[in-house]
């Protein structure tokens, strides 16, 4: 456990290029959750310094595109905003670059650590760090043709045997990469095993830039000893901030030596029951339903039955009948209280 005096002593913000980032604790890119939804009601409860788009394909930057996915429709109290991109051309990725850098990004991150098999397939996301050449021309690439900030979020290597992130990080650093995040574990171990943080470290000691640690933040304590023990820049939290979305309030209450937030099931309800609400705002009820079924996965865990109200929703076939479930679950809970 961290003293206060321990807490003191942690940065509380970086800089990528010319963009402050504070707090120093960032929202992950995660596929189907952090749309523009998720991302501001993250912001509005607090304690997150900074955001980004889900992973966007560069070859479906195009107007066309963009109507279709949305991936990259976002509000202006969003910023400052990251907007990540895949792919493995250099020419394709420098042009989607500067495509996003129009749409208002303000800072670009590339992503060479997503270990999906229809990304990797395809030579992207981690299948990069089997051709570092090949990374650092995209990223070379990348930097000549925007203006603002580029970033690049990896994974410590393909496997166990090829562990290669001190080598990419300072291949990126050459390339003129503003900030890292590294996810310490291999592409091979997927979310598998334990995120080895002494690799961040290692990182941190091996280049000059800002460097973000990610992978298996559990909670706001973790979160701040994970900076202490890998002397990160900062701290990026992905599954954990599905499961709690009150993580980055907690840390920044943690900071200040106030009491700790600790949501209610009356406070969960609520929050997917808004979420549900801004979703059908901005979507078909039938995306809504999909990215309650998604966020749904990681928000019961902890609470005792919840397999029984994530089967639920999963089997609903609209908002309504989700509702329902979500109602019957914590209706208990709620008598309890009272």
């Amino acid at each position: 456990m961290l003293t206060q005096n321990e807490i003191q002593q942690l940065p509380t913000s970086y800089t990528i290029d010319h963009i402050l980032v504070a707090p120093n604790i960032v929202l992950a890119p995660m596929a189907g959750v952090t749309d523009s939804v998720f991302r501001r009601i993250i912001l509005g409860l607090g304690g997150c310094g900074l955001v980004c788009t889900e992973m966007t394909n560069a070859a479906s930057v195009s107007p066309k595109a963009l109507k279709r996915h949305h991936l990259l429709d976002f509000y202006p109290e969003e910023r400052p905003l990251t907007m990540q991109l895949s792919g493995n051309e250099p020419d394709l990725v420098a042009f989607a670059a500067a495509s996003v850098e129009q749409l208002g990004a303000d800072i670009i991150d590339i992503n060479c650590g997503c270990p999906s098999p229809k990304v990797t397939g395809g030579g992207h996301g981690s299948a990069l760090l089997k051709d570092l050449p090949k990374l650092g021309q995209v990223l070379r690439a990348v930097k000549a043709a925007v203006r603002v900030p580029v970033t690049l979020k990896f994974r410590a290597g393909w496997d166990d045997a090829r562990l290669n992130y001190l080598e990419t990080a300072k291949i990126a650093e050459d390339a003129g990469i503003a900030a890292l995040t590294l996810h310490p574990r291999t592409k091979e171990q997927a979310y598998k095993g334990q995120a080895d943080w002494g690799r961040v470290a290692a990182v941190k000691r091996h280049v000059g830039i800002p460097i973000i640690g990610s992978g298996d933040v559990a909670d706001a304590a973790d979160a701040l000893a994970r900076m202490r023990d890998s002397g990160a820049d900062g701290v990026m939290i992905g599954r954990a901030a599905m499961e709690n979305p009150w993580i980055f309030l907690q840390i920044a209450q943690l900071r200040s030596g106030a009491p700790m937030f600790a949501p209610t099931p009356a406070d969960k309800l609520a929050f997917l029951h808004r979420y549900v609400d801004l979703c059908l705002t901005e979507m078909p009820e039938r995306l809504a339903l999909n990215k309650l079924k998604q966020l749904i996965g990681q928000f019961g865990v902890g609470l005792p039955g919840s397999a029984t109200m994530r089967a639920g929703v999963h089997r609903s076939s609209g908002v309504a009948a989700a509702r329902v479930e979500l109602d019957r679950f914590f209706t208990p809970y709620l008598a309890a209280v009272v």
